[in-house]
């Protein structure tokens, strides 16, 4: 059980230390669940009174704070690149995550749509069942960019500089608003 814990513990050392979201292990969330219960069995079925017992129940203790902490960062980071309309590298991201970073978008964006239409005009009707529709925009890239998770859920990308693509919305403006891509306007 060492080597996962010292999964573990590399893992949440390195997102301690790295403004970045760091990437994860394949599989990594699966393999701490089943690690985290792995530990509380075998604590239950040790001697109670036995030194061996102790040394599993801090280490079960230590990894369920570690995994905690972890979880924690790594949800702030998503929230903040979100909030910041920074970039996140979709390698760096596990699949629990991605569904989690979309709900993020989807939510952010359709709060940013309801505060911009009440600056237009009446307060709108909210209807919480509904999901934001994605509409596109198409955009020249200024710079290099790492493929993206859409507002949709597709990945888009990696752009170079001068590539031309459509893209959600929300992800065009986010972009363009940073200085790394421009609009390109389509006649008709």
């Amino acid at each position: 059980m060492m080597g996962r814990y010292d999964t573990l513990h590399k893992a949440w050392m390195a997102e301690r230390h790295n403004t970045d979201l760091q990437t994860l292990p394949e599989g990594f969330y699966t393999e701490m669940t089943e690690y985290v219960t792995q530990l509380r069995e075998q604590s239950e079925t040790i001697e109670e009174s036995s030194i061996k017992r102790r040394i599993s129940e801090k280490e079960h203790e230590n990894a369920e704070s570690m995994f905690g902490e972890l979880s924690r960062l790594r949800l702030r980071k998503i929230v903040e690149a979100e909030l910041d309309g920074t970039a996140i590298a979709g390698s760096a991201l596990t699949r629990e995550e991605k569904t989690l970073h979309a709900d993020v978008r989807a939510l952010l964006s359709s709060h940013q749509d309801r505060l911009k239409s009440i600056l237009r005009g009446p307060v709108p009707q909210v209807d919480a069942k509904t999901p934001p529709k994605t509409r596109s925009r198409v955009v020249r890239f200024l710079q290099p960019v790492p493929a993206i998770m859409g507002i949709d859920m597709k990945t888009y990308g990696p752009f170079k500089p001068e590539d031309v693509a459509t893209i959600p919305v929300e992800n065009a403006e986010n972009l363009i608003r940073r200085g790394i891509a421009k609009e390109v306007e389509i006649r008709e």
